[in-house]
């Protein structure tokens, strides 16, 4: 956000030549007392001076790649595309057709998508606040179209816009990789009791964690991916020591003893399955997880075992 508000700050700073002063004033007597009162907060909590954002961004821009990597045009080839969905017809048409649109809006995706662009680790989620832009982009483009054709072909028009974004909602919020809700739930829902312990032996954070099982004296685990260990020493964190081996990793294992519970992914992992029932657990539940799979970790179903 920082990129977006920047953006459009400095463009209002451009076109408004008898604001600037103001403006300039205006940010450094809110800017100034706030920087301040963030250092004194750092200071105070980590006790010593901590610039916490200059961590954030230098880590970001140099040390993200520990998540994994992506070629400097996926927001141009996937990211922006699957952000605006079935949209980016109406923005086009935005564009080609329409020489009155918010010429500083564009400067801004622009901007937010060359810069994060040259970060190695890339997501949906860090170009998410663009989507405003394209529905206004949209609307102007619609706008555009409805003056130009009959009410009929318009109404059927938006009725199929509609349904091409309603049905994918409606099977990504309730069917596509489902089981990492559902596991989470039962487990919170009575299947585990205060004292038991759960393991998540699944790619980290593929499962909700405390955000959804509020049992007190529960000990919540899952395979550690943190930065450091692979990207920094060429060893590899937990995760990637699990996946090169479950059964081994499972065998060599001795922080915190046996789970209760154990959370696993079904194909791919038969071999792991067969050891914990030689070890006396016994599969409680089979969730549906996903039918298109965006990881060679994940796999269409999870497991859920039982000791």
């Amino acid at each position: 956000m920082v990129i977006f508000w920047g953006v459009l700050g400095l463009h209002y700073l451009y076109s408004a030549p008898e604001q600037r002063l103001p403006a300039l004033a205006k940010g450094v007597l809110v800017g100034l007392p706030t920087l301040a009162l963030t250092l004194l907060l750092d200071y105070v909590f980590y006790g010593r001076l901590v610039v916490v954002f200059w961590n954030f961004l230098s880590f970001n821009m140099a040390g993200s790649a520990v998540y994994g990597a992506h070629p400097w045009h996926w927001y141009i080839t996937q990211g922006v595309p699957a952000i605006a969905g079935t949209h980016a017809i109406l923005v086009a048409v935005c564009f080609l057709a329409r020489r009155d649109y918010p010429r500083q809006f564009l400067l801004v995706a622009m901007v937010t998508v060359l810069f994060f662009s040259c970060v190695a680790h890339k997501e949906f989620r860090f170009i998410q606040h663009l989507l405003p832009l394209v529905m206004i982009w949209s609307g102007l483009g619609l706008h555009w179209i409805s003056r130009r054709v009959d009410s009929s072909t318009l109404y059927l028009g938006i009725m199929f816009h509609a349904l091409a974004n309603i049905i994918p909602a409606i099977y990504l919020g309730f069917l596509h990789q489902r089981g990492s809700i559902s596991v989470v739930g039962d487990l919170a829902g009575g299947m585990v009791l205060p004292g038991q312990s759960v393991h998540f032996l699944t790619p980290c954070h593929a499962t909700p964690f405390h955000s959804h099982i509020h049992i007190e004296d529960v000990d919540l685990r899952f395979l550690d991916c943190s930065p450091g260990g692979e990207a920094e020493e060429g060893v590899l964190h937990e995760e990637g020591q699990f996946y090169s081996d479950p059964v081994a990793w499972w065998e060599g294992d001795k922080k915190g003893g046996r789970a209760d519970w154990v959370v696993v992914f079904e194909e791919g992992m038969e071999r792991l399955h067969g050891k914990l029932k030689k070890e006396g657990y016994s599969l409680a539940k089979r969730y549906f997880y996903a039918h298109v799979l965006v990881d060679d970790k994940l796999s269409n179903h999870l497991l859920l075992f039982k000791r």
